[in-house]
C-alpha cells in the first residue's frame, strides 16, 4: 500500500492495512507510499508526486455499455523506464448498484514490436492510494507503485492496463476495498485498453497488491459469472484475506498510523450503502476530522488522523453497524464460485493479510472447486513480498500465457466405490 501501502523511512514502524507491513519494513522510493505522520508531511509528499489537473478526466456518465472507451490520450509525464510508452485511457464501468460510471486507467506499452497475437495483457490492481479525485495513481509521476510490482511486468515484455477505480481521478465517490466495485473497474478496462490500442492480444491476466489483492479475486468472482474465455487466471499480491480479519488486525495494533486506512472504510461504506451516517461509529474526534480532512488529499489526509488515539477511533460496538456489518459479508473472499486458476501470494510477517486469515480464504475456494496455488513467504511483510514473490509470479504468470495446466494446492477429494 499501498492496501498497498508502506509507511515512510522516519517513522519507526510501517505497519499496513489492506496495507499491512511487518513492522520491520520501511518505505523506499521504489514503492507505493501513503503514510505520513502528520497532515502537512502528507502535503509535502502528496505534491511531490502529483501531476497537474487534467481536463482529460472530465466526462459524465451518458448510459454507455461497459466498457466502452471514452477517449484515449498518449502520456509523457510519468517516470516510466525507458522504450515504455503510455496511454491514458477514460472508459465506461458500473458502480455497485449497476449505474454508468466513468473510470481512467492507464495502459503501458513495452519497447518493441507486438508478438504474432498482440500482447499479453495485465490487467493491474493498485493498493491504496486514497480516497479522493487526486489519489488516482493516473495522477501521480510514478503511477504510485513504480518498481513494486507495475515496471517489472512492462520491462518482462508484457503490456498492462492499470485502473484507478471510479472516483479516482474522475468524478464520483470511490467504493474503497469494495472487491466486487474494483473488480468490475479491473474487467471493464480491458475491453477499453483493446480499443485504445489494437496492438494487445485478447488473453489477459489479472493482478493485484492489497487493496488490488483483493480486488482482483473480485475479478475471479465477477469472471464466474461471465466466464470470459480469454481471462486466464488471476494473481493475488497480499490481498487474500477478509476484510473483517484485516479490521480486526488493524484495531489490535492500535498505532494511530492507521486510522487513516480505518476512515477510508468508513468512505467505502458511505460510497456502497448511502443512508448510512458515519456518526454512528465514529467518536467526536474522529468525526470532526473525518468531514474535514478525509478527501483533503491522499497522504495528507492519511496523516490527519495521526492525531487521534487509535482507540478513540471507533465508538464501542461500530462493528455491529448493520451498514459495516453488510460491507465485511459482501467482502469475503471465497464465499461465492470464481472462474479460473489463482496464485494466492502471502507474507509470513503480513500483520494484516494474516497467514491464517488466507489459509481460511484458500481452504473455501479449494472447497468451490477452484484451482489454487498457495506461497507463503516467511519473514516477508506486506510490501516485501511483492518483491520476494517476482520469480514465482512472472513463471506462474508465463505459464498461463502458454497454456500449460494450472497448479494447485487443492486437496483432491477422495471418493467411495
Amino acid at each position: 500500500m499501498p492496501f498497498g501501502i508502506r509507511a515512510p523511512s522516519r517513522l519507526a514502524f510501517a505497519l499496513l492495512l489492506l496495507a499491512g507491513v511487518a513492522a520491520s519494513e520501511y518505505a523506499s522510493a521504489d514503492g507505493a507510499d501513503l503514510f505520513a505522520p502528520s497532515r502537512e508531511a502528507g502535503q509535502t509528499m502528496d505534491a511531490a508526486r502529483a501531476l497537474p489537473a487534467s481536463p482529460f478526466y472530465d466526462v459524465s456518465p451518458d448510459g454507455a455499455a461497459a466498457g466502452t472507451l471514452v477517449r484515449a490520450e498518449a502520456f509523457s509525464g510519468y517516470a516510466l523506464p525507458p522504450g515504455v510508452t503510455s496511454i491514458r485511457v477514460l472508459y465506461h464501468t458500473r458502480t455497485a448498484d449497476e449505474r454508468d460510471a466513468i473510470a481512467s486507467a492507464v495502459v503501458l506499452l513495452p519497447y518493441g514490436e507486438p508478438p504474432k497475437d498482440g500482447w499479453p495483457l495485465i490487467a493491474w490492481s493498485h493498493g491504496t492510494s486514497g480516497v479522493a479525485r487526486a489519489c488516482a495513481p493516473s495522477l501521480m509521476k510514478s503511477l504510485f507503485y513504480n518498481w513494486e510490482g507495475l515496471y517489472e511486468y512492462v520491462s518482462l515484455g508484457y503490456a498492462v492496463v492499470a485502473t484507478d477505480y471510479v472516483g479516482l481521478g474522475t468524478a464520483g465517490r470511490h467504493a474503497y476495498l469494495d472487491m466486487e466495485s474494483n473488480g468490475t473497474d479491473v474487467v471493464f478496462s480491458v475491453p477499453a485498453a483493446r480499443a485504445a490500442v489494437p496492438q494487445l492480444g485478447r488473453k489477459w491476466i489479472a493482478v493485484g497488491h492489497s487493496q488490488g489483492g483483493l480486488s482482483v479475486l473480485g475479478v475471479a468472482q465477477i469472471e464466474g459469472r461471465i466466464r470470459d474465455p480469454n481471462f486466464l487466471g488471476t494473481v493475488s499480491l497480499s490481498g487474500a484475506s477478509d476484510l473483517e480479519d484485516a479490521i480486526d488486525s488493524a484495531t489490535a495494533v492500535n498505532q494511530p498510523i492507521l486510522n487513516g486506512l480505518m476512515a477510508f472504510i468508513v468512505f467505502g461504506v458511505k460510497t456502497l450503502y448511502s443512508e448510512f451516517d458515519p456518526r454512528e461509529i465514529l467518536t467526536e474526534d474522529a468525526l470532526a476530522i473525518y468531514n474535514t480532512g478525509v478527501e483533503k488529499g491522499c497522504s495528507a489526509a492519511s496523516g490527519a488522523f495521526t492525531s487521534v488515539p487509535a482507540a478513540r477511533m471507533f465508538k464501542p460496538g461500530w462493528k455491529g453497524n448493520p451498514y459495516v456489518k453488510r460491507l465485511l459479508e459482501r467482502d469475503r473472499p471465497g464465499a461465492r464460485p470464481i472462474y479460473g486458476p489463482v496464485f494466492l501470494v502471502g507474507g509470513g510477517s503480513d500483520v494484516m493479510f494474516t497467514e491464517s486469515a488466507g489459509t481460511r480464504v484458500f481452504q473455501r475456494l479449494c472447497a468451490s472447486g477452484a484451482m489454487v496455488r498457495r506461497s507463503v513467504y516467511p519473514g516477508l511483510g506486506h510490501d516485501a513480498v511483492v518483491y520476494g514473490s517476482l520469480k514465482d509470479q512472472v513463471a506462474w504468470i508465463a505459464s498461463r500465457f502458454a497454456g500449460d495446466p494450472a497448479p494447485s494446492d487443492c486437496a483432491v477429494p477422495t471418493t467411495s466405490s
